[in-house]
């Protein structure tokens, strides 16, 4: 167990600056700009809920879209896919590391949202936030992914989101996910939301095991 560890931390020691040092600083420099942009001052739950659903949110794309971006190129991947330490391993550990960046930061916002007289459900509403930043995350990795290419899982991940901004996408519609309407979480949409997190990963997964087989 204790070696097990030590090989994690050797792992993420390397691959950690590797796969975020430029993801999180584009997070971290965006997640400041939202008070000038929008103002966090003084809302009540439902202003609030659209600063987390309209712009926090974002900060998914950023940090889980570029996870595996260092092995679409096929040349390194036929390196990576015969390494003992196997990919999946590998490609777990980032996406934990994403979840929890992903936590902190939509945690230390709310605080200060707060502390600048936000009224909201604080727990309900980081969760419901966190998952969704995952949800766009987890669709543009994918995407990228089956693409073999970043890009495409920014413009996948940016395009639903503008769906959602421009109103194409509106909250009485199925593929509106986003689940706080009018100040409160909608139950039914949450486990929607949950529902289609665990299937974005199962089939992320699966892209990753047929690329595997289709290198080697």
């Amino acid at each position: 167990m204790i070696t097990s560890y030590k090989s994690i931390w050797e792992f993420l020691r390397t691959d950690f600056p590797l796969t975020f040092k430029n993801s999180l600083l584009l997070a971290v420099a965006y997640t400041f700009l939202i008070p000038g942009i929008r103002g966090i001052s003084n809302l009540d739950a439902v202003r609030s809920a659209d600063v987390f659903g309209q712009s926090l949110t974002l900060i998914g794309v950023f940090l889980f879209v570029p996870i595996t971006s260092q092995e679409l190129e096929s040349g390194i991947k036929e390196i990576v896919y015969t390494k003992v330490w196997s990919y999946k391993k590998s490609v777990s550990i980032r996406l934990i590391c994403g979840f929890l960046l992903s936590t902190v930061i939509v945690t230390i916002f709310a605080g200060i949202m707060q502390l600048k007289n936000c009224n909201f459900p604080f727990l309900e509403y980081i969760s419901v936030t966190i998952l969704y930043a995952v949800f766009l995350g987890l669709l543009g990795l994918l995407l990228s992914q089956v693409g073999n290419n970043v890009i495409v899982g920014d413009l996948a991940s940016l395009g639903y989101w503008s769906f959602c901004q421009l109103h194409i996408l509106e909250e009485g519609n199925l593929m509106y996910l986003f689940p706080i309407i009018n100040g409160k979480v909608d139950m039914e949409k949450l486990l929607i939301l949950i529902g289609i997190n665990v299937l974005l990963l199962w089939f992320f997964f699966f892209a990753v095991k047929y690329s595997k087989r289709k290198v080697l």
